[in-house]
């Protein structure tokens, strides 16, 4: 089983709270002798052992994990209503690093519960077994996120040039709103130099072009690493 807490609470002895208490007896496991995994998110498991029925853990052994050499970074609209938590859960099962959520001209939600989604978060990286938590960065602008110093692309379904890995490799996409970007937006990207390519002549939800995206990312990723 597995949980994660911040590095400061993983001491040499730890106490269950209340919803991890919940979730071991939702498995039928918190009146059985078992070990519990703690993960802070950077890296570092913590594995404890619980007697049965109890709510105290003792460290018995710690490991730590080394961040994998790529990173999946993802500059997207944000979705309505519920559509962000799949969003948010799925691209962390997937293994984006980082979500970049960006306020367009035509946007038509702006903000979203930041406690909630980093909740999705954790849960969605221990039902896949993550040691690494996805960082959430939010800018209130095209621009702002222009100017972050990284280098982009955009997804655009008039565009003519479709995906490959030689034009998207160490680039960020981006994924606008689904009224689409404003014709100033559109000669923002290309005045900062950055291409439009077609990923299908579909319309696709911000978060069925999101996930299709990671997914040919961490493709592209994973087996350029193991060539490596």
């Amino acid at each position: 089983m597995i949980f994660f807490r911040e590095n400061s609470d993983l001491l040499n002895e730890i106490t269950l709270l209340q919803p991890e208490i919940e979730h071991l007896k939702s498995f039928r496991i918190f009146h059985k002798d078992k070990e519990v995994e703690f993960r802070d998110g950077s890296g570092n498991s913590f594995f404890y052992y619980v007697q049965e029925s109890s709510e105290k853990g003792i460290l018995r052994n710690k490991k730590i994990f080394q961040e994998k050499e790529y990173a999946i970074e993802i500059a997207t609209a944000i979705p309505k209503s519920e559509r962000l938590d799949f969003l948010i859960q799925k691209g962390t099962e997937i293994g984006v690093s980082r979500f970049l959520f960006v306020n367009f001209m035509q946007s038509e939600r702006k903000d979203f519960n930041l406690d909630r989604s980093q909740k999705i978060i954790k849960e969605a990286a221990s039902q896949s077994k993550r040691h690494f938590l996805p960082k959430i960065q939010k800018y209130e602008k095209l621009e702002k996120l222009l100017d972050s110093g990284k280098k982009f692309f955009y997804l655009d379904p008039l565009s003519e040039e479709n995906i490959s890995e030689e034009k998207i490799k160490n680039r960020v996409p981006i994924i606008g709103p689904e009224g689409g970007f404003r014709k100033e937006e559109i000669e923002l990207l290309s005045k900062r130099g950055v291409s439009g390519y077609c990923i299908g002549k579909n319309i696709l939800k911000i978060e069925t072009a999101f996930l299709y995206i990671a997914s040919v990312i961490q493709y592209i990723s994973f087996f350029s690493e193991k060539d490596t």
